[in-house]
């Protein structure tokens, strides 16, 4: 059966017309169903981040977090690190300075252990820091739902030497003297 050329034509357009027609349906449809999607999931990520999601009620939600302490507190912590901090001599020879921050772990026990340097100043008094947190013992252990964990706690040591020690004044004096100033 041959169709003539007129008549295929109008029967090839009408299929384009209907095939653009469903796939116009098909495509708003999709379009739609993405969007829908989109929508629900914009409303979960909103729910999350106002932390409405799966949070229990408020008295289950209700924590109780305790961090270690030191026996008589962040200040008899400190005095304890400046009673047992001894400047390393070759440190203060060589006007070394800075800050450690010193991390380490409080056992369930109190006991201090692994004790690390988080941030280092000099190798020297990266060691006596070390060395002072290390004999910190006696803490009370942190504590979640009232029961003792072990926590990791950081701690900054600052070795600083004083303005007026007449030692330095002296050192310094003398290395000005050789350079010839």
């Amino acid at each position: 059966m041959t169709l003539h050329p007129q008549k295929a034509h109008t029967i090839m357009r009408s299929r384009l017309f209907f095939l653009a027609a469903v796939s116009s349906c098909l495509a708003s449809a999709f379009a739609q169903e993405g969007t829908d999607q989109l929508k629900s999931n914009s409303d979960k990520s909103q729910q999350v981040f106002d932390n409405t999601v799966g949070k229990p009620p408020a008295e289950e939600q209700a924590r109780k977090e305790e961090m270690p302490v030191f026996p008589g507190g962040e200040a008899a912590l400190y005095a304890f690190i400046h009673k047992e901090t001894k400047y390393p001599k070759e440190a203060r020879k060589r006007d070394i300075t800075g800050k450690v921050f010193v991390q380490f772990i409080v056992e369930k026990d109190g006991s201090v252990d692994s004790v690390w340097v988080k941030r280092s100043a000099h190798p020297l008094l990266d060691a006596e820091a070390v060395r002072v947190v290390a004999l910190a013992d006696g803490w009370t252990p942190g504590k979640q739902n009232d029961k003792p964990v072990r926590c990791t706690y950081m701690l900054p040591i600052s070795f600083e030497l004083e303005m007026f020690d007449p030692e330095r004044i002296r050192r310094k004096a003398a290395k000005r003297a050789a350079k010839g100033r």
